[in-house]
């Protein structure tokens, strides 16, 4: 592949949201320009000679650009479902809050059905928001999803590319580690006003993964 021809795409595609429809059309855009360049170049054109004309023969670009640029009315759609998100995550997040705190809240009481009904609600109100937490992604469109992704103050994870797409299956794969850890522990020594602490610790090294990933990806750019 010619540099200054992925240069140039993604000179292009900077502005614009990621989104699948316009991952397909930069790598065809991509295919494609390099391919005409080689033909170029085959028939004896210089470097310099074949990089112009690809680029002079690319055909509307502004035209390609505006069918894959969010208009106005996806954009307030788009914020709906990010409202939503946060709304109803904030929910979830309450819930496994409280079913914690019910359960710490049971070794204040003189009976020996307490911890165990505390547990029972516990694992109620996590089964209720893990399920939240799963409607709330499966039911937004996924352009919606990486729309309000790249809009984050963190830049998120590209998963239109291989690598991104690894990344964020080890992510999920990261988490369902620590949920399993979290429940064994827990349950084996009963200690939960200590074993909480594994939330903030495991979400302080997923964002230090996410850091690095965004870094090493950078540093390739």
């Amino acid at each position: 592949m010619n540099k200054k021809i992925d240069n140039y795409i993604d000179v292009l595609f900077s502005d614009i949201p990621r989104s699948k429809k316009a991952a397909e059309l930069k790598e065809e855009l991509r295919a494609n320009m390099n391919e005409r360049y080689d033909d170029y170049i085959a028939q004896g054109e210089s470097e310099t000679q074949a990089y112009s004309q690809t680029v002079a023969n690319i055909g509307d670009i502004d035209e390609m650009l505006a069918s894959v640029t969010p208009d106005a009315q996806f954009k307030l759609e788009a914020q709906h479902y990010r409202t939503r998100s946060a709304r109803n995550i904030g929910v979830a997040v309450g819930l496994y809050i409280l079913g914690a705190a019910m359960v710490v809240g049971s070794a204040f009481f003189n009976s020996e059905n307490a911890p165990i009904l505390a547990v029972f609600i516990l694992l109620v109100l996590a089964a209720v928001a893990t399920g939240l937490i799963i409607y709330t992604r499966m039911s937004t469109p996924r352009e919606y999803q990486d729309f309000n992704r790249d809009d984050d103050d963190m830049r998120g994870i590209d998963t239109s590319t291989p690598e991104g797409k690894r990344f964020q299956n080890l992510l999920s794969l990261y988490w369902m580690v620590v949920t399993s850890g979290y429940l064994v522990w827990s349950f084996l020594t009963f200690d939960w006003h200590i074993t909480w602490i594994v939330w903030p610790i495991a979400g302080v090294l997923s964002g230090i993964l996410k850091v690095l990933y965004n870094m090493r990806n950078d540093s390739h750019e």
